[in-house]
């Protein structure tokens, strides 16, 4: 199982919002991409563990669906669009949790908007 956590943004996280808030996280963390998977994941420098794994931003197509989905409510101020970008940490690890906390907040303090995890 995974910790998992979404960010819902009001506005496009585009590559370099991604990036900055990937940086937020921690300048000394390694960074690797699953090209085929549209995934970014970032790594403990000094052992190399997997940290945090970021899903590729996507605009969410049917309206309702994030709050019917997570249970938050949306406020008008995402006049009725949102971004749903996943993120997920491996379970028990309580440094990658904080990871991907850390980066689920440093985007929505980009963008706009709310996070949510499953725990």
């Amino acid at each position: 199982m995974t910790y998992d956590t979404v960010a819902l943004c009001r506005s496009e996280p585009d590559a370099a919002t991604m990036i900055g808030a990937l940086v937020a996280v921690g300048p000394d963390l390694k960074m690797d991409t699953v090209d085929s998977a549209g995934l970014v994941q970032l790594f403990d420098s000094a052992d190399g563990r997997l940290l945090l794994t970021v899903e590729t931003a996507r605009l969410v197509q049917v309206p309702g669906e994030a709050e019917r989905l997570l249970g938050v409510t949306l406020d008008d101020s995402f006049a009725g669009r949102v971004w749903w970008v996943e993120s997920r940490a491996p379970d028990g690890d309580p440094r990658a949790a904080e990871v991907t906390r850390r980066f689920a907040t440093a985007l929505v303090s980009i963008t706009g908007g709310l996070t949510w995890a499953n725990r």
